[in-house]
């Protein structure tokens, strides 16, 4: 059993202690917030471990194994450090950190502690994402004419973008998630969920570029990242600031693989020009962070040392390609 402490009291931390819990692999310890009286509506409603409003007490907690990160962007590296430095391991919410330098220093840092880092990619461990991966390894082995490539999209209009635009006119502080001094924006945010798929079913591109439309204070609201591959390119369209109705496809000889929400995949479907609708794999999820609960709480428990190996790697390449589109801008 791993006693866990979060930070961060937003809706993906409750989800990542709901479950956990169901896993019964975790038992709730600490839940820390600036906002005391936040940390505390958490410990009451899961009826267990303690609220605190100071980071000091977490790291001097040696109860404590793992602890989950959800703090802003900006934060998630020195809240890392200061966890691996008190020997805890440590699950970070993505983008786990804003540039290749803190991921390696991170990673040096958790091995010569001993200690596992892991980040917190939820769709990449969902049972439909599985079986996703699984038909698109057997479609690109079989295929009769090349793979072309693939269209995956993810536009979801923010909760808060209005507030964005309204303290734009005001003059005003804009929310986190849309400040680029604490690492906000669309790629950050969204894109790293295409990209993790991306790079998980195809590897590293050999040229990334992202063009993109940026709001008032240089953030970037709307953009589009196009992968080039030997043989075929994957286009991925990101946008906080729109609400779309695109699919994410991948396209083999005469068949479509379909995907309606990269993010939260409900639906794997494949079409054909002859057959219309061929094939649908769903499996309805209770939680959308018990998969990833489960598989960190076994790398952790069980010491799955190539698990880790194949995460820590995957993990790495999505931040360095992120980079390189950080700096195509």
């Amino acid at each position: 059993m791993l006693q866990l402490a979060t930070i961060g009291t937003s809706w993906i931390t409750e989800e990542f202690i709901e479950g956990a819990l169901m896993t019964g692999k975790y038992s709730l310890n600490t839940v820390y917030s600036r906002h005391l009286e936040k940390a505390d509506q958490l410990v009451d409603k899961y009826n267990g471990g303690y609220a605190i409003d100071d980071l000091d007490q977490l790291w001097q907690d040696n109860s404590v194994d793992v602890v989950y990160i959800a703090s802003p962007n900006l934060l998630h590296f020195d809240h890392t450090i200061a966890a691996i430095n008190s020997g805890k391991h440590v699950i970070v919410e993505k983008p786990i950190f804003t540039n290749l330098t803190e991921w390696d220093k991170a990673h040096e840092l958790a091995k010569e502690k001993g200690v596992y880092l892991l980040e917190a990619a939820r769709h990449i461990h969902t049972k439909n994402y599985q079986h996703l991966k699984q038909l698109i390894k057997f479609k690109t082995e079989k295929v009769t004419y090349p793979f072309l490539g693939a269209n995956l999209n993810i536009g979801q209009y923010s909760s808060k973008y209005d507030r964005y635009n309204q303290a734009l006119k005001a003059n005003e502080p804009v929310p986190n998630v849309f400040n680029p001094e604490f690492a906000g924006g669309v790629l950050m945010d969204l894109g790293v969920y295409p990209i993790y798929v991306a790079i998980d079913l195809f590897g590293k591109p050999i040229s990334a570029d992202y063009k993109v439309i940026k709001g008032q204070n240089n953030v970037d609201l709307f953009g589009h990242v196009i992968f080039e591959y030997d043989g075929f390119n994957v286009v991925i369209f990101i946008s906080k600031a729109v609400h779309s109705q695109l699919h994410n496809e991948f396209y083999f000889d005469n068949e479509t693989v379909r995907v309606n929400n990269i993010t939260d995949i409900d639906r794997v479907e494949m079409f054909s020009t002859n057959n219309g609708e061929i094939a649908t794999l769903a499996y309805e999820v209770e939680n959308t962070l018990y998969d990833e609960a489960t598989a960190f709480a076994d790398i952790i428990l069980n010491n799955k040392v190539e698990d880790y190996k194949y995460l820590t790697n995957l993990s790495r390449n999505v931040r360095e390609v992120m980079d390189q589109l950080n700096q195509s801008v």
